[in-house]
């Protein structure tokens, strides 16, 4: 179903708003490695989820699963946040934008024109991209079934 929501996704205006994506990560050249994995979420967002790094480490704590190697975590917290607030200033807000105009534009199709099964999911996944489009280096993109367990582990460390 990840696969037939990825194409319509794709041809209805990810390409758009992947490729977006790609000139702000090209143009951002020192963040481009860190920027890879939002370009290719952009592009076929469908099947992955977005999820807090510290929703991960503490899921990998408590499961007793090795620690990450990410690049971008032993970089100091000064690099991340200038980074972040280089993306937002920069790119992060035109991106936002994007999203909620193209979510706006596949609500509209969903109201007048009878396409609930196309325009609504996407309308959707530009709603979720969002929050991702402003900070994207606070994030971890994992498989939906990943991300649904990592939600009941903190939900049950939270009880």
């Amino acid at each position: 179903m990840a696969f037939i929501g990825n194409i319509v996704w794709f041809v209805f205006g990810g390409w758009l708003l992947g490729t977006l994506y790609l000139v702000g990560a090209i143009i951002l050249f020192p963040l481009l490695p860190f920027l890879m994995p939002m370009v290719s979420y952009a592009y076929w967002p469908f099947g992955r989820r977005p999820v807090s790094k510290k929703a991960v480490a503490a899921y990998k704590v408590e499961n007793n699963m090795p620690a990450d190697d990410d690049k971008f975590a032993k970089s100091s917290a000064v690099i991340k946040f200038l980074a972040t607030t280089v993306w937002v200033l920069t790119f992060g807000w035109i991106l936002a934008i994007a999203h909620l105009l193209s979510g706006v534009a596949n609500l509209f199709a969903c109201i007048f024109i009878v396409t609930i099964p196309v325009a609504l999911p996407n309308a959707l996944a530009n709603i979720k991209l969002i929050p991702v489009a402003f900070a994207p280096f606070g994030v971890r993109l994992i498989p939906t079934s990943l991300a649904d367990d990592i939600d009941k582990s903190m939900a049950k460390s939270k009880l």
